[in-house]
């Protein structure tokens, strides 16, 4: 059974992923550029070490690189908002966040600030607090927010929507938002979800720039 339901409505005009709602996703997806129009998206896939490498530029002077698992795909995307899907049916969303967009938040550091825009911004868009919410820290200031709504009308059998997102600020300007989905069992996805984060880097600005033959 696939895991959680993702609703789209991120200020971005995002996000990342767990079984759409079906109205929120073809809008979501309606108004996303393909991705080949995007000159910040580069996607490589090594067919020997069976990996793909998917690069974006932050800002003007960096590019933060992604290392999957398997073959990927873009689906759709722009500057900030990248939709990929792997041969399985898997579903990755990345998102980057300008800092500035939460900053005005209690809370002490990016990585939370983040996770509470995320929560307002979803209890806005449900109309109601999330049922439960946690957020846990993972290494190096990483944090993956979990939040859960549950309702009658919800299409899935379980009547409920779990969003969740690993958050990772990049640098004091940028965060990037990683959701999963579309993943058959819970150990295959923390399997994926370490494995994406293992293949995190921020690298030079140069290492976004498509290779000539």
């Amino acid at each position: 059974m696939a895991l959680g339901m993702r609703l789209a409505g991120w200020r971005l005009g995002l996000t990342c992923a767990l079984v759409f709602l079906a109205a929120s996703a073809t809008a979501s997806r309606a108004s996303l550029r393909p991705a080949v129009d995007s000159p910040a998206i580069i996607l490589r896939f090594d067919p020997v070490a069976d990996e793909t490498r998917i690069a974006n530029r932050v800002g003007d002077g960096l590019c933060v690189a992604l290392v999957l698992p398997q073959k990927w795909a873009v689906e759709a995307g722009d500057d900030l908002r990248t939709v990929l899907r792997d041969s399985d049916g898997a579903e990755l969303e990345a998102v980057l966040r300008p800092a500035r967009e939460v900053r005005d938040l209690p809370q002490s550091d990016l990585a939370s600030q983040d996770a509470a825009f995320l929560q307002r911004d979803h209890e806005g868009l449900f109309g109601r607090p999330a049922q439960a919410a946690t957020l846990a820290s993972l290494s190096a200031g990483i944090k993956r927010w979990t939040a859960t709504w549950i309702d009658a009308s919800f299409p899935a059998a379980s009547r409920e929507v779990t969003l969740d997102t690993v958050i990772i600020p990049l640098t004091n300007d940028w965060l990037l938002e990683l959701s999963l989905s579309d993943v058959e069992s819970p150990s295959t996805y923390e399997a994926m979800i370490a494995k994406i984060l293992s293949g995190v880097r921020l690298e030079a600005a140069s290492a976004c720039r498509p290779q000539t033959r």
